[in-house]
C-alpha cells in the first residue's frame, strides 16, 4: 500500500498543554501518524478541550478539567471573509487566546512531512453560540413557527458564515485540506428516535418555505404532518399505546401528510448543498486542496438515516470521506439507539425483538444484545463497513474509516433528555464493566480497515482522551502494514 493517510483529530489544548514539537513527535512515533485533523472552528467536547468531565483523564497533558471550555474559531478571523453574513467574524475561542492553531502547527507539521487538515465542527446546538451576535437570526423556524435551536442550513447568513471560515483557512493557511462535520439527522428521523425536542423540528423559516414552494410542497399540509408526528411522538414516548399501536399510527400520519416525506429530503437536501458550497468555494481558493466530510456514527444505527447517506451521490462532491466506524463505543452506541428506538418508531416491540432485526437490515453481525455494552463491536464491523463504503463511492472519492481510541462509553439514563445524537447526552457511565479499548483492539481495527479498502483512517475522537499505549496499537497496524 502506498503512503495511507493516518490522520488523528486534535484540538489546539493539546498543544498548549504538552508543546507543539513533543506532540507531534509523539503522535508519529505511536501512532504513525502523518496528518493533522486540527480541530477549529469547534464548539463540541467531542473535539475539542481536555478529556471530558466525568471520565477518566489520559495518561498524557495537564492531568485537570477545563470545565470553563467554551469552543470556537481557535485560528486568527481575517474580516475581510466574513463581510456577506450579520454574524460577521465572530467566533474566536476564548481559550488560548494568543494562540493561532493553524498558524502555529502547520508549518511545523509539514516540515515532518504531516499533513494539515482544519476540521471545521458544523455545532449548530451549542450553547455557546447562541450569545453570539445575531445568531438568532439564523435559527431554524419549527412546526409552530417558532424559532428553534439550531440555525438553518438554507439561512443565507448562516451559509455565508461557514463558507466565510472555508475561504479564510483556504486562503490564510497552508492546508492540505479541510473536512467538515454536521451530525444533524434531520426532523423525521429526531422523531422516529425516541422523545425529540420540538424546537428541533424545522425547519419552516422563509427561506426553506420558499425552496419548498418552488418544488411543489404544501407548506401548510407539511407543518400539520410534523405538529401530528410532534404529538404522536410525546405520547408514545410518555408510555401511551395507540389502538391501532404506535407503528401503525405513524405510518398514517406518513400517508395521511406524504409532505412529511418531502421536507425530510428538502431538509437532507440542504444540508447537502452546503457540503458542495463548501467543496466548491474551498477549490475555487486552492484547486489541490482535498475536502471531505464526517458522516456520523448513526449511518451504522438507522436504517432511515443510512437511506439519507448516499455515498455515491455525495462522492461527486468528495475528495474523502471519513464514516465513523467506531467499533469499540458502537456497543453501547447501538444499545442505546435500539432502546430509542423502542421508546418511538417500534415502541409496539421490545429492545431484544427489535435488535435481530435492525441487525438484517443494515447488513450487521455481531453478538448477543444484552452484551453490546461489554463486548462493543468486532473488527470485523469494521472492514465490512469499510468495504461496503468504498463500494458505495465507486472509486470517486477516498474512504478513510474513523477508528476510536478510548471515546467515551456509557449506558442510557433512566429518565433520559431528548437527544439527537443516539443518546449520547444521556449515557451513564457508572454503570456495568463497559468496553474498553485496548492497544490490540486498536491495531486489528486500523488493519481491518486497509482489508476493506480503505486509503486512510482518522484516528479518533481527539488526542486528549486517548491513552499512549491504545495510541500505539496504529502505530502497530501501520509498522505491520509495511512489512
Amino acid at each position: 500500500m502506498n503512503d495511507p493517510v493516518v490522520a488523528i483529530q486534535i484540538g489546539a489544548v493539546s498543544f498548549v498543554d504538552e508543546g507543539v514539537d513533543a506532540t507531534l513527535d509523539v503522535l508519529a512515533e505511536r501512532g504513525g501518524v502523518n496528518a493533522l485533523f486540527l480541530a477549529t472552528p469547534t464548539w463540541t467536547r467531542g473535539t475539542g478541550g481536555r478529556q471530558v468531565p466525568g471520565y477518566p483523564l489520559p495518561d498524557h497533558g495537564v492531568q485537570t478539567y477545563d470545565l470553563g471550555w467554551r469552543g470556537g474559531n481557535y485560528a486568527t478571523p481575517h474580516p475581510q471573509y466574513y463581510g456577506n453574513t450579520v454574524l460577521g467574524a465572530t467566533g474566536r475561542a476564548p481559550e488560548h487566546p494568543d494562540l493561532d492553531l493553524l498558524a502555529t502547527v502547520v508549518p511545523r507539521a509539514r516540515e515532518r512531512g504531516m499533513k494539515s487538515y482544519a476540521w471545521m465542527e458544523e455545532s449548530g446546538s451549542a450553547r455557546a453560540l447562541r450569545t453570539y451576535p445575531n445568531f438568532a437570526k439564523v435559527l431554524e423556524v419549527d412546526a409552530w413557527s417558532r424559532p428553534g435551536l439550531r440555525p438553518c442550513f438554507n439561512n443565507p447568513d448562516y451559509r455565508n458564515w461557514h463558507l466565510g471560515f472555508v475561504e479564510d483557512y483556504v486562503h490564510s493557511y497552508e492546508l492540505d485540506g479541510l473536512a467538515w462535520c454536521s451530525e444533524r439527522p434531520g426532523p423525521l428521523n429526531l422523531l422516529m428516535q425516541g422523545p425529540a425536542q420540538v424546537a428541533d423540528i424545522g425547519c419552516f423559516c422563509p427561506h426553506c418555505k420558499r425552496i419548498a414552494r418552488d418544488r411543489g410542497i404544501d407548506v401548510a399540509r407539511a407543518q400539520e404532518g410534523y405538529r401530528a408526528l410532534v404529538d404522536w411522538n410525546a405520547k408514545v414516548g410518555a408510555g401511551e399505546r395507540p389502538a391501532d399501536g404506535a407503528f401503525v399510527t405513524f405510518w398514517r400520519i406518513l400517508l395521511t401528510y406524504p409532505e412529511v416525506l418531502s421536507w425530510q429530503t428538502l431538509w437532507t437536501e440542504s444540508q447537502r448543498q452546503l457540503y458542495r458550497d463548501i467543496y466548491g468555494v474551498a477549490k475555487a481558493g486552492a484547486r489541490d486542496i482535498e475536502v471531505g466530510w464526517h458522516v456520523y456514527h448513526n449511518i451504522s444505527f438507522s436504517p432511515f438515516y443510512r437511506a439519507d447517506q448516499n455515498y455515491a451521490e455525495m462522492a461527486r462532491f468528495s475528495d474523502f470521506i471519513k464514516v465513523v466506524i467506531y467499533n469499540n463505543c458502537a456497543g453501547p452506541r447501538f444499545y442505546t439507539w435500539v432502546q430509542n428506538i423502542c421508546a418511538g418508531l417500534f415502541a409496539d416491540a421490545e429492545p431484544e425483538d427489535v435488535y435481530p432485526l435492525v441487525l438484517r437490515l443494515l447488513q450487521l453481525d455481531e453478538g448477543a444484545y444484552e452484551k453490546l455494552p461489554q463486548t462493543g463491536f468486532s473488527a470485523d464491523y469494521v472492514r465490512r463497513e469499510t468495504a461496503r463504503a468504498v463500494q458505495g463511492v465507486g472509486g470517486q472519492a477516498a474512504i478513510y474509516p474513523g477508528i476510536d481510541i478510548d471515546i467515551p462509553v456509557g449506558l442510557p439514563r433512566e429518565n433520559p433528555e431528548p437527544s439527537t445524537h443516539v443518546g449520547k447526552a444521556n449515557w451513564d457511565t457508572t454503570q456495568g464493566d463497559l468496553t474498553q479499548c485496548t492497544r490490540e483492539s486498536v491495531r486489528d481495527a486500523v488493519l481491518a480497515a486497509f482489508d476493506g479498502g480503505a486509503q486512510g483512517v482518522v484516528l479518533s475522537r481527539k488526542y486528549s482522551e486517548m491513552r499512549l499505549d491504545n495510541l500505539s496499537g496504529a502505530g502497530d497496524a501501520v509498522r505491520a502494514l509495511e512489512k
